[in-house]
């Protein structure tokens, strides 16, 4: 039987250690000089912002070498800090890349999603070589929320109420509105955009008025607020008339208020003197008795409630 030789033998182990370091080595400065490389980032839809809940499809090219790849979608802010992620997923080996088609959600969760600067950041990654990508920026806005509008009023006819003040809303104030109905079926436009509707902006009502702002976050769709109704109080109004006629000269004359509007008790502007808590319908006496022919001109009506008609 043949010897073998003990050194050939030792030869030969010494030349497969060394073909294994060599291919160990070989692969390495393929991972090393060959990373995988992600490019060719196209959104669709492709816009400057977008909204939370829009869909959006993530296309992108992968070229290197990759074993038991991992692809992860994260949001990103301009310092290219992750802020969320969207996706994760693992492939087995990726020999030479290839294109990649991922859908993916805005969520509403965390806020800090929300904001401008904000980009995809791709990462691919694997034993032998990994790589990432940035597409370009966007920016990113929550749900619009239309707030609540405070606070509804009861006011005299023909004057204007106090400031109406949005709260709570997600997003800028586009415009107010006014209708004569709450459905808002044929509202009005008023050209504020601020959260206060002032006095002045509202100016004086004579009929029941409701209000609302429209708000809209970004390029995200507008929303309602809520509306607040201000309620017209009728202003005053009636007639005058004098008990007893004709009066003897230095005799107590009486005069009787008929209200057909407004809210009693009543004061009342009758020749330049104030005559107060006057009942509606109920005789009171003027002052100072009368001397002559005189003609009772009521100038001035104010009721409980505070409003006035002037002249009636």
């Amino acid at each position: 039987m043949k010897q073998l030789n003990p050194g050939l033998h030792q030869r030969g182990k010494r030349s497969f250690l060394c073909v294994a370091v060599c291919l160990f080595f070989l692969l390495l400065g393929i991972a090393k000089e060959g990373r995988a490389q992600v490019t060719n980032i196209v959104l669709n839809p492709n816009a400057t912002s977008y909204c939370q809940g829009d869909s959006i499809t993530i296309n992108f090219t992968v070229a290197g070498l990759s074993l038991v790849p991992t692809t992860t979608i994260d949001i990103a802010n301009s310092s290219n800090t992750s802020l969320t992620t969207l996706y994760s997923g693992t492939g087995l080996l990726n020999l030479g890349g290839g294109q990649f088609s991922i859908k993916v959600a805005i969520p509403a969760t965390p806020a800090g999603i929300f904001g401008t600067a904000r980009h995809f950041k791709i990462s691919y990654s694997g034993i032998l070589g990994s790589g990432t990508g940035n597409s370009a920026d966007f920016a990113l806005y929550a749900t619009t929320v239309g707030g609540t509008v405070s606070a509804a009023q009861t006011i005299c006819s023909g004057t204007s109420p106090a400031n109406l003040t949005l709260t709570g809303n997600t997003g800028n104030v586009v415009k107010w509105q006014k209708a004569s109905n709450a459905a808002f079926t044929s509202p009005t436009d008023i050209a504020v955009t601020t959260t206060t509707l002032t006095s002045a902006n509202i100016g004086n009502l004579t009929t029941n008025t409701y209000f609302r702002a429209v708000v809209q976050n970004g390029s995200c769709t507008s929303a309602n607020s809520s509306s607040v109704l201000i309620t017209m109080r009728p202003n005053p109004a009636g007639t005058l008339s004098t008990v007893t006629t004709p009066l003897c000269a230095g005799t107590q004359a009486q005069l009787r208020f008929t209200s057909s509007a407004g809210t009693g008790p009543f004061s009342l502007i009758i020749n330049g003197t104030t005559y107060n808590s006057i009942t509606s319908g109920t005789a009171f006496n003027v002052t100072p008795n009368i001397t002559t022919t005189t003609t009772f001109n009521l100038t001035k009506i104010t009721d409980a409630n505070g409003c006035i008609l002037q002249n009636p």
